[in-house]
């Protein structure tokens, strides 16, 4: 099963009491083909540009749905939840958020 873990910004984060800090988990983020590390079938789930706007308030769909994108594009981080987390993570840099 796949995941992928995001949370608040660090910077959010550290301003936070420890119980109030959570990490958001969503698993599945992308609808793969019948071998999963083919380009078959290659696109995020809805649910996860959701997931993204709910991490990132304010974030446009648009946006939201290139990063999602561009997460379930990279084949090489099939089934890796830390490198899943990881990319997600440089794409919202990339973006600004």
């Amino acid at each position: 099963m796949y995941k992928i873990i995001a949370a608040a910004t660090a910077v959010g984060l550290m301003a936070l009491p420890v119980a109030a800090q959570t990490v958001r988990t969503f698993e599945n983020p992308c609808n793969r083909g019948p071998v999963s590390n083919w380009g078959l079938i290659n696109d995020s789930r809805a649910e996860f540009v959701d997931f993204i706007q709910e991490i990132r308030p304010g974030m446009p769909r648009d946006t939201a749905g290139l990063i999602a994108h561009e997460v379930c594009d990279d084949l090489t981080i099939v089934g890796n939840t830390s490198q899943l987390t990881g990319r997600l993570m440089v794409l919202l840099r990339k973006y600004g958020y």
